[in-house]
C-alpha cells in the first residue's frame, strides 16, 4: 500500500484531516476527537477564493492601506542588503576539521576505538 493510499484510508477513517495546498500536495494533520470541527462550505470557498500577493512589498502596502502596522519591512531590508552587497549569496560551508596526529585524542589509552580513522603517524 502506498503513501496515498495510507493517508485516505487514514482520512476515510476520520483520523486526519487533508488539506490541498497550491502545489497539489497535501498537508496531513491530526484529527483530535476531543476538539470536534465543522467548517461551513461558504467559509472554505471564501478562504480558497483569497488571493494573497507574491511580494512581501505588495502585502506590506496593503497592510499600511488597512491602518495596520507590518511587523517587516521588506524595502528597507532590501535596501540595506544592496548598500551592503548582502544578497541571496549563500553563507560559505565550514570546513569539517580532520583528525591529525597534532589532535588530542581524549580516549588514547583505548587504541581500538581509533583504528577506523587511519591517522597517519599513530
Amino acid at each position: 500500500m502506498d503513501l496515498e493510499c495510507q493517508f485516505r484510508a487514514l482520512k476515510a477513517a476520520g483520523q486526519i484531516w487533508l488539506f490541498g495546498s497550491e502545489t497539489n500536495e497535501d498537508i496531513a494533520y491530526p484529527n483530535d476527537p476531543r476538539v470536534p470541527i465543522k467548517v461551513d462550505d461558504d467559509l472554505r470557498q471564501l478562504f480558497r477564493g483569497i488571493e494573497l500577493p507574491r511580494d512581501m512589498l505588495d502585502i506590506e502596502k496593503d497592510l499600511q492601506k488597512n491602518g495596520m502596522k507590518p511587523a517587516t519591512n521588506t524595502a528597507k531590508r532590501r535596501a540595506m542588503a544592496q548598500v551592503h552587497g548582502i544578497g541571496l549569496k549563500p553563507k560559505p560551508k565550514k570546513k569539517k576539521h580532520e583528525i591529525t596526529k597534532r589532535t588530542k585524542l581524549t580516549n588514547a589509552h583505548l587504541p581500538e576505538l581509533f583504528q577506523h580513522l587511519n591517522v597517519p603517524g599513530s
